[in-house]
Formats: structure tokens, C-alpha cells, sequence
């Protein structure tokens, strides 16, 4: 890349310097929070499992990163927005004997232009049914998240694609997490939602926060769905609702059982992931996705820098793909 700073990572990189590199042998990994991985790098994913490794960059320091391996690996929780990605993948993951199940973050913000590329909500509606039906509805988490308001998203336009969406998804899952949009902790999703016009979307007061607990309570007793919390502060045990735990040892202890030396290690490694906010209650994986990578344009992402960043960063992924190169970590360093 020659002598100047890259910076599509956001971050400026010197290239004279050779990255400090550690090796790590996980036995949970997450694919993935950062990005759709399942959506737009399923297949590199899985030829990098084949290989027994990735690398995994830093998104804070370019100059740190991480040679995982999959040797120890056991277990995967795969996030997506496109239930559809992984229908065509099923079974080629089952014959690489991982214990995994899926959060699908289905949300209905159709026509607000706050999520640009994700398939129609029909699409995917009908999707995360197929993979409940295959997987079997207690490895298909439903998240509507984040919950957001504006202009267009009133709470009782929230409250009516909340009921729609119980309404097809309440039968085909045993959980649905949520969260409430966080605006104001998080820079850089206040200078996108500015970049992009969208100043009406807002966070939640509280009793908006309390409004809404007692509609999700309502839906759950009507489809049976334990509903869950992702890293909320406030407490809402009073309406039914528990603190989510999205890398959860319990649903691995139920999906794994007859895998004891998996169900052993449970029992004594499967502490706090430090790694997240204070609230997470996840036990410890590791995360193999790359931020500004993901294209489905969410307004609201964390993840992402800009439009532009992403496309640059997804197209050496392309080419080099395209030219026969299995890249160690989803953006190639050339």
C-alpha cells in the first residue's frame, strides 16, 4: 500500500509497522456483532473454518490483532438481518459439528429509510419461519432492536409493528430480545443519523420505556415468548421481562447436552464477557467481524462509519475473492 496512511478502517494505520499479533483459541465465537457475516461473507467464513483461522483486527488499534483459531472451537451464535442467507448454508454447517443457533434482528421500520438494503420485511418475514422450521424455533432468537421513535415511529405506530410482528414471528420463536435506542452514548450514530436528515429519531423517556415494557408483556402472554432485555439499565422484571443474555450457556447447555465435554467446560469457563457493556450479561466469545463492513445501510448502526467506508472496504473483499484469495480477515491489508 506504499507509504501513506490508510485510514478506511477510520483509524490511521502506518504500514511500515508490523502489527502485534496474538494468538487465541476460542471455544464460543460470535458471528457476528460487528457485522452480517451470514449476509455478505457467509462464504468466506466458512472456507476461513476450514482453514482453522482468521485474522481479527482491532478496530481501535490497527496495529493489534488477533490470529483466532478454531481448533478448540465448539460452539457459534450467528446474527443476521437476512433469515434467507444461511436457508441455502444449513446443512454445511451442521457437518462442521458446532452447537450454534441464530439472532435474527427482524425489525419493521419499512418505508422509514432507516434500514436502505435489508430484504422486504415479507421476505424476511417468511424466511425466519423456513429457519425456524429447520432449526427448530428454540435456535431462532427474534430481536426487534433497537426500538426507536421519531416523527414517523410514534409509540403507538411502534406499539402496532410491535402486535404485527408477534403476530407472525410470536409462534416460530421462545424469545424475543429488544433494546432501546442509545443516541447519545454513542458519537458516532449521532453524526450519522445528522449525516443522513434523519434529526426526528429519538431515545425513549422513561415513561415511553415503561409504555412500551407493559405492550411487550402483553404480546408475550399471548405467543408464550419469554421476552429479553439486551444491556438495559433499568429493570422491567415487574412486566415479565428478563436481562437478555445473547451468548447464553443455558440455551448451550440445551442444545449441547449430549456433548459433555462442551457441557463441562460450560460449567467452569463460561464467565462474563468482560468485553461488553456493563448491563450484558453474555458469557465469553469471540467476535470474528470487522466494523464498517456490513452494507445494509441501518442509520442507527454503531458500526459503521459511512457509506463510502463500507463500499471501499467491502470491494477489496470482492476482489480479491474475485481473484482467487482467501483473505485472512474480511478486509484484505491489500
Amino acid at each position: 500500500m506504499g507509504d501513506h496512511q490508510s485510514t478506511l478502517s477510520g483509524i490511521p494505520l502506518d504500514d511500515k509497522k508490523t502489527p502485534v499479533i496474538t494468538d487465541i483459541h476460542p471455544v464460543i465465537i460470535s458471528v457476528s456483532r460487528a457485522t452480517d457475516i451470514p449476509a455478505f461473507y457467509f462464504e468466506w467464513f466458512l472456507r476461513r473454518y476450514k482453514e482453522g483461522y482468521i485474522i481479527w483486527k482491532n478496530p481501535y488499534r490497527q496495529d493489534r490483532r488477533q490470529k483466532v483459531y478454531f481448533d478448540k472451537t465448539r460452539a457459534a451464535v450467528f446474527w443476521t438481518k437476512d433469515p434467507g442467507s444461511l436457508l441455502p448454508y444449513l446443512d454445511t454447517l451442521d457437518s462442521l459439528s458446532l452447537h450454534y443457533y441464530v439472532q435474527v434482528t427482524l425489525n419493521d421500520y419499512e418505508g422509514c429509510g432507516y434500514e436502505l438494503q435489508v430484504p422486504s420485511l415479507e421476505k424476511r418475514i417468511n424466511d425466519f419461519q423456513e429457519l425456524s422450521r429447520r432449526l427448530g424455533k428454540h435456535r431462532v432468537i427474534w430481536r426487534f432492536d433497537p426500538l426507536l421513535l421519531s416523527d414517523t415511529i410514534t409509540p403507538d405506530e411502534l406499539f402496532r409493528r410491535i402486535k404485527g410482528l408477534f403476530s407472525h414471528l410470536g409462534p416460530y420463536c421462545e424469545r424475543m430480545v429488544f433494546s432501546f435506542i442509545d443516541i447519545s452514548g454513542y458519537r458516532g450514530v449521532m453524526r450519522n443519523m445528522a449525516r443522513y436528515g434523519l434529526t426526528d429519531v429519538r431515545e425513549f423517556s422513561y415513561d415511553e420505556k415503561v409504555l412500551t415494557a407493559g405492550v411487550l408483556e402483553r404480546c408475550a402472554k399471548v405467543y408464550g415468548t419469554l421476552v429479553m432485555a439486551c444491556s438495559q439499565e433499568l429493570d422491567l422484571s415487574s412486566f415479565g421481562i428478563v436481562p437478555g443474555r445473547c451468548v447464553d450457556d443455558r440455551l448451550f447447555r440445551r442444545i449441547a447436552e449430549d456433548d459433555e465435554e462442551f457441557i463441562r467446560w460450560l460449567s467452569w469457563g463460561a464467565k462474563k464477557d468482560k468485553g461488553q457493556r456493563a448491563h450484558c450479561t453474555c458469557i465469553v466469545a469471540k467476535d470474528v467481524g470487522e466494523y464498517s463492513t456490513c452494507l445494509h445501510q441501518c442509520r442507527y448502526c454503531y458500526a459503521n462509519r459511512s457509506d463510502d467506508v463500507v463500499s471501499a472496504r467491502n470491494h477489496l473483499h470482492l476482489r480479491a475473492m474475485s481473484h482467487g484469495i482467501l483473505p485472512e480477515s474480511i478486509v484484505p491489508d491489500r
